[in-house]
């Protein structure tokens, strides 16, 4: 049998070290010595020899947006550098002087602070042309005087959703400023051709791999409406995909699952994957809608937004997933909602008799002492954020406003849910979050802190070590996946994915990681980035 590649390096299988892997056909088919290897391999065999660099499994991304990235990459307005309302407005009007004729603008990125956004602020560079622009977050939309007409932004909102919702003026108008529910919706019904949609996925997989992601949740595949699973479908037929998908879509309501499942049926594939149905259950709290089992700090009587509390209806949800062989994976920020999502899917779980769903809770910014042990106990997934953990100057205060000091400072659980025995995978929601880093995520979940950017660490009883952080970017992603059998480990038959460093994890001080440089990303046995500068 010839070989297709061999790799040579100091390479961490994760749970051994050894010299060289052998490749065919993407799998592989020899972990161990290079002296043994080298007697499987013929003159038709690619040698990829790494020297002296460190060989890791591929890093796997528990919970990101991946064509909302690739679109923010390629066709957005990018709003980071802004630090002010008027200065989003400067970057909004240069943007599209640069960019005339498309029928709507859309940016990302801006930071809502103590001044509130209105559609009179973008009427300044247009009241004719549709802007629409997200917060950092992702949870909140700013939209100009023709956006508000295009998407039906009225009084009557007011009927369904509340003021920290739907924002209102003095005269009780809606500002153009929305948050949770009708954010989200309003970018769902923003039309992008497809060929747009599918060169945003591109644009995705290539800066994924740059960051030496292998494979990753698409953790709301319906931003673009049903023309995103379709993009997924086309461009892993067409064997454009190598970044192994894997999809949850917004529901609500039974039909939504139905017909989920459906698609499933007809477009899963090896490359990209349908694999549960996603809930939205509160906001965030820095939006001021997460849900809190004790009030606001800053608001007394006010607990936050309850996107679902149906009880009976997330049961029907759970339960109907698992008919469809799905999971359930909910955006559970504060403790009100964890509780409520666990009473509910637990619920569904004990009915069905499967404990092994592999239903996944994402974010986790406050969870109850409690809440940890039964998510261990029903085998729910924790999904967790080391980026998120340290006390940000911004963010912090915010938490500190709304949460109190005992709260914002015991934020972001990671090591208690391992005490407990429950799996933890990592993500960093980009681009709701600006950076993917895994080195960075590495030494956060280490030290609560990270060198991005101006922060202190924040609940140091809650770091864990490396080798925890590794297993979460590897095989207990694979495991959120249902791929343990194929991903997350370098072992004989499992995919050929891998990323190469200049860092040992393991050993180097703990100092150098977030400075580690990603050598090469491999996908199959092939290489598909490489860092030679």
């Amino acid at each position: 049998m010839s070989i297709d590649q061999i790799i040579l390096g100091n390479i961490y299988t994760l749970d051994r070290k050894v010299e060289a892997i052998c490749v065919k056909d993407g799998i592989i088919k020899y972990v161990g010595s290079k002296r043994v290897a080298n007697k499987l391999i013929d003159e038709n065999t690619e040698v990829l020899d790494f020297g002296d660099n460190f060989i890791y499994p591929g890093f796997m991304e528990g919970h990101a947006h991946g064509l909302p990235a690739g679109n923010i990459l390629g066709f957005s307005i990018d709003l980071l550098e802004g630090r002010t309302l008027e200065e989003y407005v400067e970057i909004t009007r240069k943007y599209i002087e640069e960019h005339p004729g498309r029928k709507i603008y859309c940016g990302n990125n801006w930071i809502c602070d103590d001044e509130k956004p209105t559609a009179a602020m973008l009427d300044e560079v247009s009241r004719d042309i549709p802007i629409a622009l997200t917060t950092l977050d992702g949870h909140s939309i700013w939209l100009n005087t023709a956006a508000m007409e295009k998407f039906g932004i009225d009084e009557k909102l007011l009927e369904t959703y509340s003021t920290n919702e739907v924002h209102v003026d003095e005269d009780g108008k809606p500002t153009g400023y929305l948050s949770e529910e009708p954010a989200i919706a309003i970018n769902s019904k923003i039309v992008r051709s497809d060929e747009e949609i599918r060169e945003s996925l591109l644009i995705w997989q290539e800066y994924a791999f740059s960051q030496g992601i292998t494979a990753a949740l698409d953790a709301h595949v319906g931003y673009f409406g049903y023309p995103s699973i379709k993009a997924y479908a086309d461009v892993s037929k067409a064997g454009k995909l190598k970044l192994r998908t894997y999809a949850v879509r917004t529901v609500n309501d039974t039909e939504d699952v139905l017909e989920l499942a459906e698609l499933a049926s007809k477009v899963n594939n090896e490359y990209f994957e349908i694999t549960g149905i996603k809930v939205f259950i509160d906001g965030v709290v820095e939006a001021h809608t997460g849900w809190l089992l004790d009030e606001y700090a800053d608001q007394p009587g006010y607990f936050g937004v309850k996107s679902l509390s149906d009880h009976d209806k997330l049961v029907e949800f759970a339960k109907l997933a698992n008919e469809h062989n799905m999971n359930v994976h909910c955006h559970t920020v504060g403790d009100g909602a964890v509780k409520f999502a666990l009473d509910a899917l637990s619920e569904a779980q004990i009915a069905t008799g499967n404990m092994d769903q592999r239903n996944a809770f994402a974010h986790l910014q406050v969870v109850d002492s409690e809440d940890i042990k039964r998510m261990s106990e029903y085998n729910v997934i924790a999904i967790v954020a080391p980026l998120w953990t340290p006390k940000e100057e911004t963010q912090y205060k915010l938490e500190l406003e709304y949460l109190g000091p005992d709260r914002a400072g015991n934020c972001y659980p990671i090591k208690s849910f391992l005490d407990e025995g429950a799996k933890i995978t990592f993500h960093s929601d980009y681009p709701v979050s600006p950076v993917m880093s895994m080195p960075q995520s590495i030494y956060a979940a280490v030290k609560r802190e990270h060198t991005l950017s101006k922060c202190e660490p924040r609940n140091l009883k809650e770091s864990i070590d490396v080798m925890d952080a590794l297993k979460a970017m590897t095989i207990n992603t694979a495991y959120q996946f249902g791929q343990e059998d194929n991903l997350g480990s370098l072992e004989i038959g499992k995919v050929a994915n891998m990323v190469v460093y200049d860092t040992d994890f393991l050993n180097d001080d703990i100092e150098k990681i977030p400075d580690a440089k990603l050598i090469s990303t491999i996908v199959d046995g092939e290489v598909v980035f490489s860092n030679n500068a």
